[in-house]
């Protein structure tokens, strides 16, 4: 019984660590780096999507 306690109360604890660490991670600021490739990648996914002969 003591012995899933300390396991419960240990996964609870790296539970709260990792919410710590992702919240602090969610909070910063995308690179301008990663921006840049998302656009890219929208461009190249709207050219793709676009229709054969449509010049528009």
């Amino acid at each position: 019984m003591e012995k899933n306690r300390r396991t419960k109360k240990l996964t609870q604890t790296i539970d709260e660590n990792l919410r710590r660490a992702y919240a602090d991670t969610a909070k910063e600021p995308v690179p301008d780096r990663f921006i840049k490739l998302l656009e890219q990648l929208r461009q190249q996914g709207d050219e793709e999507r676009k229709p054969s002969g449509d010049d528009s």
